[in-house]
């Protein structure tokens, strides 16, 4: 099957599964359903639908090949690289935005002040998705099967950004954008550099992981998010 078909049936499968799995959760619970169980739901669903359609190519398609410890010292890099760029320019033209994605950011590590007052599993919970699925789901889905579709037709200059746009938007706040963004074409090269998406998910949960410690030593997870999209 062709890369392109298998991307969207590994979606149409992940979609599929959400909606039975999680309606299954819904109805387990009721209106006392844990949206952090459901969060993690996805994005487990998510891991699992790329390995099963692309189990046969997860090295090439996906990116799940060993790499070096200087790989995973150069996406870490990025990150700091794009927190630095993005914050000198921030700071430099617009400082409200600046403080304003801080904010948002502490709001993320205590996913939206839920941490503060969650229990000790929904804490591992919301740990586990925040660290390993999530990182492992998006980039998975971002650097190795849309990086590898899109690379097939395109030269990584198009490849990257495009990928690294696409990462970027579903981040739903705007000032999260240009950061993202700017994180995306990094580790967009990284992939393209290494042929591996392991420095990135590595680097990818150890970025999620400070997060979550940050907000907890500075706001204790009480730092909450603005509405959707805000």
């Amino acid at each position: 099957m062709p890369s392109g078909r298998r991307l969207l049936a590994a979606l149409g499968l992940w979609l599929l599964a959400s909606v039975v799995i999680g309606g299954a959760t819904f109805v387990m619970f009721g209106e006392q359903t844990p949206i952090e169980v459901v969060v993690a739901e996805v994005y487990a669903l998510l891991i699992a639908s790329l390995l099963i359609v692309f189990r046969r190519s997860l090295g090439e398609s996906l990116g799940l090949r060993r790499c070096t410890a200087g790989d995973v010292t150069l996406a870490a890099g990025v990150v700091i690289g794009a927190y630095s760029l993005v914050g000198s320019i921030q700071r430099l033209f617009a400082p409200a935005s600046w403080s304003s994605l801080m904010d948002i950011l502490l709001g993320i590590g205590a996913d939206g002040g839920r941490l503060a007052t969650a229990s000790p599993l929904m804490i591992a919970v919301i740990v586990l998705r925040a660290t390993l699925l999530a990182a492992v789901g998006e980039e998975l889905l971002f650097r190795g099967a849309l990086h590898g579709w899109l690379r097939r037709r395109l030269p990584a200059g198009a490849t990257i950004p495009i990928t690294a746009a696409a990462w970027a938007l579903i981040h739903g706040f705007p000032l999260i954008w240009p950061l993202a963004f700017v994180m995306g074409i990094g580790f967009g090269w990284i992939r393209e550099r290494s042929g591996s998406t392991v420095p990135t998910i590595t680097v990818h949960a150890l970025h999620n992981a400070a997060l979550i410690a940050i907000s907890y030593a500075t706001t204790s997870w009480t730092a909450t998010l603005p509405a959707w999209g805000g």
